[in-house]
């Protein structure tokens, strides 16, 4: 994607040295009024060449920093609490907020003696003479310059610092007659460079300056879109351009996220840049796409124009940095709104006729397969509920048949009364079979009242004992159950598990649930595995094996499965899981 970002240049035409600058080692137009300093290329002066730098004048003592301006204005909270901090260290003190990373510090006396007087140079002159002075820097509590004596100091190389006067309608320029570099020094982010000077016999403290260079983050804009139609374009860009900042606008101190109109522009304006502070923007954070933003007129702001060619629908970052300190940058992200959808009534009309015909055929289809599809449905259920029937057809007559053999029994054994009273309860539990066998479901606890009816006809025939148990959190009244699933199961263990002398037979019932799946475990303590040795041929389990291919067929998401497993020394355990019975 490429991304243009049009550079406000604001201009103003700047003055010379004044009507003529001359420069002179001969003429000593003292006192100077002003410092000048030209940078040096092969010896020569290089007057194009731009040369960052401040000078700090007081009567006792004078120095020039090269490499950096004044602490910029965007410091000037955090300077104000630094020299809060130093305010009572009983100590002259100069504290500088820089952003670059090198500068070259160099003394800069006001006065010189010559034929045995003080020779005024700049300002009044009320301090020590700088050959009885010495200076020493720590950088981050480190000392990097030990104890050194000013007059040993050389002159700055690769510069020249000129004292400046005007006389008449000229300016006279004149190079500083003694000067003492001080040292060449680089700073990280977040270092502080501390540079002491003293009197060399008292070792009193003359001055301390102070150099920190905290992050600078290029935050100091504020944000405003500026629509590209309308009446009053011309006047919104000229207040702008005329430093009136309009009402809704964002601050790029306080937020990171801004949004555009498709149909605007976006402005992000500097106040307060140095004359010489530029800024640097890229669309990605790589060393070769970084681009220069500056203004020839710091007063009037910086501007960066995010155009409308910026696609519409996306977010877009973009990064900023100060070019004194490129390794601190600060990335902001801009949506570029969606342009509001617009169409001719003409179109409009067409395409609705054609979504109209369109649902209208589409509708009429879903229907035709929507009734396909219930009758079908329809005829799988008929179908699975006469399935269902003729299963339990087959299932009464088998217990019918099991019953009689029991009565035959209990009268061949000559007990006519007791086989009376059995005809009598096992007619009952028929008569429930017969009900509750034509039913697709019943609740688990009907089926465990005819189960235990069962049971309990079993234990006039036979010596056992059987416990059916309930977790605590199943209500079984609540939960749908297949009709006698269960009996052929207890039915095998009380005729085969237990068909050899056995001294305690116990069946146990257990119903339980993980997750939502429910679980119904019959065991006996049968030492003979009838599931593959007593009833491969037994219709009921059989019968029981159909059901569940019926009721699976049917119930597609809510399989059942049974699972026969004998353990020698244990008996047979029976397990049927009902998965997402719960769900």
């Amino acid at each position: 994607m490429r991304l243009n970002i049009c550079i406000f240049i604001l201009t103003i035409c700047q003055s010379g040295y004044g009507n003529q600058t001359k420069q002179s080692d001969q003429t000593r137009p003292l006192p100077f009024s002003s410092v000048e300093i030209k940078k040096t290329i092969n010896g020569a002066i290089c007057d194009s060449c731009r040369v960052d730098n401040f000078l700090h004048a007081e009567p006792d003592f004078s120095y020039v920093v090269i490499g950096t301006g004044h602490t910029p204005n965007r410091f000037s909270p955090l300077l104000q609490k630094i020299k809060a901090a130093y305010a009572n260290d009983g100590l002259n003190t100069a504290i500088h907020l820089i952003s670059t990373k090198e500068i070259d510090i160099a003394f800069l006396p006001n006065a010189v003696r010559q034929t045995g007087k003080m020779v005024q140079l700049y300002r009044n002159f009320g301090g020590d003479e700088y050959s009885n002075l010495e200076f020493e820097a720590a950088q981050n509590g480190k000392v990097i310059e030990q104890s050194t004596q000013l007059s040993t100091l050389g002159k700055i190389e690769n510069y020249i610092i000129f004292g400046r006067k005007m006389i008449g309608d000229q300016t006279v320029s004149v190079r500083w007659p003694q000067t003492y570099h001080a040292g060449h020094y680089q700073l990280a982010v977040n270092d502080t460079l501390k540079v002491t000077i003293r009197n060399i016999n008292t070792k009193r403290v003359v001055k301390v300056i102070i150099f920190i260079r905290p992050p600078d983050m290029a935050t100091n804009f504020w944000y405003y879109q500026l629509k590209l139609t309308g009446n009053n374009f011309s006047n919104n860009l000229q207040r702008i351009l005329n430093t009136v900042e309009p009402s809704n606008i964002s601050s790029g101190d306080t937020t990171t996220m801004f949004e555009k109109d498709d149909q605007a522009i976006g402005i992000l304006k500097y106040n307060n840049l140095g004359s010489n502070e530029t800024l640097q923007y890229s669309f990605e954070n790589k060393p070769d796409t970084w681009q220069l933003a500056r203004s020839d007129n710091p007063d009037q702001g910086t501007f960066m124009v995010l155009g409308s060619e910026l696609q519409a629908g996306k977010y877009q970052d973009i990064y900023l940095r100060y070019t004194s300190q490129p390794e601190t940058i600060h990335k902001i992200t801009l949506l570029v709104k969606a342009r509001p959808f617009q169409m001719p009534w003409g179109t409009i009309a067409l395409i609705s006729t054609l979504l109209l015909i369109t649902i209208g055929v589409v509708t009429y289809t879903l229907h035709i397969r929507s009734n396909k599809k219930l009758a079908e449905l329809k005829r799988k259920s008929e179908d699975t509920e006469t399935r269902l029937t003729l299963l339990s057809g087959q299932l009464n007559p088998h217990f019918l048949y099991n019953s009689l053999n029991a009565i035959q029994g209990t009268i061949n054994n000559g007990n006519p009364e007791r086989a009376n009273a059995y005809i009598g309860h096992v007619a009952k539990f028929m008569r429930d079979v017969m009900d509750n066998g034509k039913k697709e479901f019943l609740s688990l606890r009907e089926e465990l009242a005819i189960e235990e009816d069962y049971l309990k006809l079993e234990q006039q025939r036979q010596a056992f004992t059987y416990a059916i148990t309930i977790a605590a959190n199943l209500d079984p009244l609540l939960i749908d159950f297949p009709p006698l699933l269960l009996q052929p199961v207890l039915e095998n263990s009380l005729r085969h598990a237990f068909a050899t002398n056995h001294t305690n037979p116990m069946l146990n019932v257990s119903i339980f649930k993980e997750n939502a799946t429910l679980y119904v475990e019959v065991s006996d303590n049968g030492n003979t595995s009838w599931d593959t040795e007593k009833a491969k041929e037994g219709h009921g389990l059989s019968l029981t094996k159909k059901r569940l291919a019926v009721y699976n067929d049917k119930l597609e998401a809510m399989p059942i499965k049974m699972q026969i497993k004998y353990q020698p020394g244990t008996g047979t355990i029976t397990t049927f899981s009902f998965k997402n019975w719960f769900a």
